[in-house]
């Protein structure tokens, strides 16, 4: 089963099982959970060796088996029935998460900067793990478990979960530090060598288990950040785990970070999940309306499609489960002739600039800036990917570099001459401020910066800002609730918009009735600059979309970038909660070129709950989509029926209005 590329439709099960339970696997049927699984289109599922609780569920000589399992080789007779099937199985490892390793060596475990070892307090039942390091002797472990596995089963690859950086503070992580210069009292070189760490075991693991399996595929998860580019080399493929309603990620956080996993030239998975909130929550499912919209979401952002599972210790597959998973597959599966080969388009790029994940406490956080930018593209229709520094720029129209970046001389080099060779370029704020605090370092920067507005909030009058189709006053005072900035046009440039002060900001001295004070008089600076190809927002607008979804933001960008990013490749006609996703797909034997447009519609309910629910699904009439195309095309139909779609072509785009659609549709231009 080896060698075989990476699938469209996986399942992870995960299987942490407490030792407390004592019949684990005693109902497990091979055949049985083989077939649940086909009915249900899943062609790929990740089974597990070995979980948090660190007992595995093979007769490992290594590890420890667990005590309440009663099936005598529970992952090698699903391994036997899963390949019977046509089904690959990577195999699951945790890797610094493992309560029995850390209980029978404390030595391995991880201390934190205050002292405290990284695990659940004592007698507490609080959700948490035993975190070891990885540069340690447990790698070791590790290593051995994967040489174990490799000997005894027939392995299509390795899925290493847990596997972020992490400092160690112990006495020997503390003396590790010291003997490569690394400055205690300096958390930036404390994180970098546990990064540095991370990527020296990702490297041995790699070359061990290509040693042993060499078609194996291989992910560590716990790596989709920022700084991702960094795993590439160890990993044969990307996966963005991304559980929406778990009150962890949400539903912005996949379309970010897929759009950055996609840029590395490797394969993408987006794993969602079957639960009602996340991992472990037996009881919750999703309804088939929900399901969909996430799987589409992972589709339409390049991704292949993985649903999270949890087993049942006794081993036996919930069919309730797998109805909903089967409906959903059985519609991915059908769309695969419109997937397979397609890649997803982007004229703009958002820099990844803003601070690493430890530095933001957060799972795969991106600056405000930058996550603001990528919702706002997304509600605009604007096809964009999000790129790290090192990215080649010379294939987008547009690149976006987010408040607050330091641009250093290769970066402003990269940006400088991107512009020269007619680029356009969005920046906010004190991004590329030089160290005098009043030039940009970027050669075509349109304004000088003066200093920050007095006042929180700013106003901002949106004077010469057309923006058509919203609700945007010309007249009218907006607030800006963050900081915005005082900046001077430079010659030849024109500006936009006018930058008002408020009374004064709300202090324990000076404040007014429930919040702010109302807008007092102009500063005589504007809200956005341009000159040529280059934009400067004196709001940041990007982030104050992001913390305050105020509409008035994204309609000052949008009619800003009418001038600036003209021909787009597609126009959407519908609502902001409809995302619009163009991917494209080259000739093949039994059909042209074609552009694909992936349709999503589905919009929250009210709730007072924190987390967002879409599962009630409904149709949706009225929407439309314009195209840029090349040539009038051959046919335009919805995927996969195929039923053809009336269109007009004019000008270079392909107009099509269309039918009714419950939640996704994929619209097909065959050249």
């Amino acid at each position: 089963m080896n060698a075989q590329p990476i699938r469209f439709r996986h399942i992870h099960l995960d299987f942490h099982t407490s030792p407390a339970c004592t019949d684990v696997g005693a109902d497990f049927d091979a055949d049985l959970f083989a077939r649940t699984l086909q009915e249900a289109k899943v062609n790929a599922i990740n089974i597990f060796a070995k979980c948090h609780h660190g007992y595995s569920y093979y007769p490992t000589k290594v590890g420890t088996v667990h005590p309440g399992l009663k099936s005598g080789d529970l992952l090698g007779e699903q391994i036997e029935a899963l390949h019977r099937a046509g089904i690959v199985c990577p195999i699951y490892l945790t890797v610094m998460w493992d309560e029995l390793a850390g209980e029978q060596h404390p030595e391995w475990v991880i201390v934190n900067k205050d002292g405290r070892v990284a695990s659940r307090a004592p007698l507490s039942n609080a959700w948490g793990w035993t975190t070891l390091d990885v540069s340690s002797d447990y790698a070791g472990y590790l290593m051995d478990q994967v040489t174990e596995l490799a000997g005894l089963y027939e392995v299509d690859g390795f899925w290493f979960d847990i596997c972020f950086p992490r400092p160690n503070y112990s006495p020997w992580g503390q003396a590790q530090m010291r003997a490569a210069g690394v400055p205690l009292d300096d958390d930036e070189a404390v994180w970098a060598f546990a990064r540095h760490k991370q990527e020296r075991f990702f490297d041995k693991m790699t070359r061990h288990v290509k040693a042993l399996v060499p078609e194996a595929t291989i992910f560590y998860n716990g790596t989709i950040s920022r700084d991702m580019r960094r795993i590439a080399p160890y990993a044969t493929h990307f996966e963005v785990e991304s559980l929406p309603t778990s009150g962890t990620w949400g539903y912005l956080h996949y379309p970010v970070m897929a759009r950055q996993a996609r840029t590395y030239g490797k394969p993408m998975i987006g794993m969602t999940g079957r639960f009602h909130t996340s991992w472990g929550d037996f009881g919750g499912i999703k309804t088939t309306g929900q399901l969909l919209y996430e799987c589409a979401t992972v589709i339409a952002a390049g991704g292949r499609v993985c649903v999270g599972d949890q087993l049942h210790p006794r081993g036996v597959l919930d069919p309730a489960v797998y109805r909903l998973v089967g409906d959903v597959y059985a519609r991915i599966e059908a769309l695969e002739p419109w997937l397979v080969g397609a890649a997803p388009a982007a004229e703009a790029a958002v820099l990844a600039t803003g601070p690493l994940e430890e530095e933001l406490n957060g799972i795969g956080t991106q600056s405000p800036d930058t996550e603001g930018a990528i919702q706002m593209f997304i509600e605009l229709g604007i096809q964009c990917d999000l790129v790290d520094c090192e990215a080649d720029l010379s294939g987008y129209r547009l690149v976006v570099l987010p408040d607050g970046t330091k641009v250093d001389s290769g970066l402003k080099t990269k940006l400088d001459a991107f512009v020269a060779a007619g680029g356009a370029l969005i920046f906010s704020g004190t991004a590329a401020l030089a160290a005098d605090g009043h030039a940009f370092v970027l050669e075509h920067a349109p304004v000088r910066y003066i200093e920050p507005a007095p006042t929180t909030p700013s106003y901002l009058r949106p004077v010469d800002i057309a923006a058509s189709g919203s609700d945007l006053a010309a007249d009218y005072d907006y607030a800006f609730y963050g900081q915005a900035h005082v900046v001077e046009p430079l010659p030849g440039a024109t500006a936009y918009g006018d930058l008002r002060r408020a009374y004064f900001s709300r202090t324990w001295e000076t404040f007014m009735g429930h919040q702010h004070a109302p807008v007092d008089r102009s500063l005589g600076a504007p809200v956005a600059v341009r000159n040529g190809a280059v934009l400067y927002l004196a709001a940041p607008l990007f982030a104050g979309y992001k913390k305050w979804d105020y509409f008035a933001y994204r309609a000052m960008v949008a009619g800003l970038l009418d001038g600036l990013l003209s021909q787009r490749l597609l126009y959407p006609q519908g609502p902001g909660w409809v995302e619009y996703t163009l991917h494209t797909q080259e000739p093949a034997v039994d059909h042209g070129r074609r552009k694909i447009v992936h349709v999503i519609a589905y919009q929250p309910r009210r709730s007072l709950q924190p987390i967002a629910h879409v599962d009630q699904a409904w149709t949706v009439a009225g929407l439309g989509v314009k195209v840029r195309c090349e040539k009038k095309p051959k046919r335009v139909y919805l995927a996969p029926d195929e039923g053809e779609l009336a269109y007009s072509f004019e000008e270079g785009y392909v107009s099509v209005e269309l039918p009714p659609l419950n939640v996704y549709a994929v619209v097909v231009i065959e050249e």
